[in-house]
Formats: C-alpha cells, structure tokens, sequence
C-alpha cells in the first residue's frame, strides 16, 4: 500500500491527512488530524504516520511504501516493533518491509522539551505532576478528541477540556488540541494499536519538542503482554529527533493514586470513565470508576472528589473483567492491601469478584445465593442462556 500526508492550514489550525492507497481490499484509507489553533510547518519526515498504520499493514500483510522521508531509527526501531508484535500475536500479525522515498540520518531538532499525552486519567495526571519542571521541562499536553471522547460529541469534550483546566493551569502546562478520526475508521485492533495511534499525534509536535511523554498502566513487575501500551515497545516508536517515552511502570496505579491524592486539584481532575453517558465526567459504577475508588481506598480515601456518592461491596462484587489489564489491576490493588496491613468489607468484595471471575457461572451462583440475592442471580442465568454478557 501507498501511504501519503497532505497537510492544509484552515481558519481552525492545521489539517494534516494521512492518506493510504493501493491497499490489497482496494478500500482507500482517508483520516484526518486537525490540530486546532496551531499553523504547522510541513512534516519533515512522516515516522509518526507509518507508526499511526502499522498495526493494519501487519495485519492484512501489506508492504507500506512512504511518499516522503524517514528517519533511519524509525525504520530500524519498526523492524524490532514488528518482531515483538509478530511473536506475540503469529496468528494475526506478520512483518511487513517499509520503504520510504529516502532515508534521514541528522534531522532538524527540536529544543530538549517534552510533550505528554493527557487524557485527564490517573496516569497521565501523574506523569504531569512527576515531569512539570523536572529535566524533561515539560509545558504541554495533548489532548485527543476522538478517542475517549468521540468527534460528534464536541461540547462533551469541550466539558472535557473544562474539567482539567484547573489543574493544567496549576501546573503551567499548555493544553493542545487534535481531533482525529483515526480510532473511530476501527481499520485496526484498538487494545493493540492505541499507543502507536497516539505516537503519530504526538510526532507531529516534532518541530517544537524532543520528548512525547505517555503515562503507562502496569508497573515493571506486573505486566500484562500483549497489551497495546508497555515499556517493551513503546520506545520503538521513536525516530531520530523525537522520542516516545513509557513513563511511570517504575510505579503500581495504587502508588500513583498515593501521589495524586496528595493534591486536591489534581483529585478533582480525574476522569477515567469511557462509559457515562456523558464523556465528561466518571459514571462511579464501571469497572474503570470502581478499580479507581479502590486505588483511592487503598491509600485511605474512601469518597475522593473526582466521584460521586459511595462505593458499595455489591457494586464492587458485581464488576466483569473484559480484559487481563483489568484482572491485573485488581490483582495490584489486593497486593498492595496486603503489603500495608490494609482490612475491610471491600477487601472481601475484591476477593470475591475474582473468584467470581475464575469460577465462572456456577461459582457466581453460589455466592449471589449466598447473599440471597435471588433476582440478580435469575438475570444473570437468562442473559447467559440467551448468549448475552
């Protein structure tokens, strides 16, 4: 497939279309970043744009062909990245070679300033308050519109944008803006491919910082692999002038949240829910709300301000895992419980939901059985039969 980047400069910021042609379905791929209130300066090389497709070029088995430079360390680290993914995941993904129009050894670089991808999460609000004024001079974050928050839902992301600015501004950080329709094509598989997705974000800002921070989920010590976001691919994302850098699995979410909840604004700027009706705010019953109030109750908050209302066993009981990051991050929170002496009915709850999860149905039935909790147990029983969730 070919791959191309056009870039216009409108009344809203700069345009930048990442175009791929010749695919072997013959479906032309057309998506769009708009960088709002920026005038970029045209790419000098397009490493972020092929990082943005890789996924989709292992996956159907396509050889990309890059209309424009690449850094050679982009092309070496994209070699290694595909090895990594390919024998993690044989079945669906093999290497694919990447040929760009010519190669550059001694880029323009920026000035040693860094740039953080910020989704108002618990790690990315660590990251901020680990990096703003340390050697990595940290001013600005990117926020995505179109990932968490879909494009046809602008005023959601601009509450979005509304809910952290208390906190950016305490920090001096800079707010940039892109929306993209990227996550929303779904040409490739999303738990795999968001990091290398957000790095072309990020590479775009090559022409003013060295460094593209993003805040990791799983620490060192307790990784879930494959997952698309982790300390041993990330940084091959990377070319010569602008770094990808994993940041913070040196630390378990529970110890982020210790951080966090040291400062009242950064508390009160936290939104990890993708499943509220509204985007903008933290729905306090998903899996993602509840694993964060345990974080908070871990480290003896039990009603944090980011949330609304109380955090019940029941609610703690009845949490499904989709994902193995998921099961990890309770497995975290426990470990860190344990270390610290910690007691408590949600304690057991957490113990229960696991075993809930390892035991399946029969093991679920029991326990809402045991809590006579008759109702709930005929609900889950149908939706099991009729082969919903």
């Amino acid at each position: 497939m070919r791959l191309a980047v056009f870039q216009e400069q409108r009344a809203e910021g700069t345009r930048r279309r990442l175009c791929l042609t010749e695919t072997t379905d013959g479906r032309p791929l057309d998506i769009y970043f708009d960088f709002v209130g920026e005038s970029f300066p045209e790419p000098f090389v397009l490493d972020g744009f092929v990082n943005a497709v890789i996924f989709y070029a292992m996956g159907s088995g396509q050889d990309i062909r890059v209309d424009g430079r690449m850094t050679r360390s982009a092309l070496l680290n994209l070699a290694t990245f595909q090895e990594a993914w390919c024998r993690w995941r044989p079945g669906v993904y093999k290497p694919v070679r990447i040929e760009p129009q010519s190669l550059v050894d001694d880029p323009p670089r920026a000035p040693p300033r860094s740039i953080a991808a910020f989704s108002g999460g618990a790690d990315a609000i660590f990251t901020a308050l680990r990096h703003a004024g340390d050697p990595y001079a940290l001013d600005s974050v990117l926020l995505v519109h179109g990932f968490d928050v879909p494009t046809d839902r602008p005023d959601q992301f601009g509450k979005l944008v509304e809910r952290v600015r208390p906190f950016l501004d305490h920090l001096k950080l800079r707010p940039r803006i892109v929306r993209t329709n990227i996550a929303e094509l779904r040409f490739q598989d999303w738990l795999d491919s968001f990091l290398a997705q957000l790095s072309c974000c990020l590479h775009s800002f090559s022409h003013e910082f060295r460094f593209g921070l993003t805040g990791g989920g799983e620490p060192y010590d307790a990784l879930v692999l494959p997952w698309g976001q982790n300390p041993c691919t990330d940084y091959l994302l990377s070319g010569d002038g602008f770094s990808i850098v994993h940041d913070g699995a040196a630390f378990s979410r529970t110890e982020k949240i210790a951080a966090i909840a040291r400062d009242p604004v950064a508390t009160k700027a936290i939104k990890v829910c993708w499943e509220a009706p509204d985007l903008s705010t933290n729905c306090g019953v998903c899996e993602k709300c509840v694993r964060t109030r345990l974080n908070f109750k871990a480290v003896g908050i039990d009603n944090p301000s980011c949330f609304d209302g109380e955090l019940t066993p029941q609610q703690i009981r009845d949490i499904r895992f989709s994902n193995e990051s998921q099961r990890a991050g309770f497995r975290s929170i426990l470990a860190y419980a344990e270390s610290h002496a910690l007691q408590g009915d949600w304690l057991e709850a957490m113990h229960e939901c696991l075993r809930y999860d390892e035991q399946g149905l029969v093991g679920r039935a029991v326990t809402h059985l045991a809590h006579g909790d008759f109702r709930a147990l005929s609900a889950k029983i149908r939706r099991k039969l009729s082969g919903s969730r």
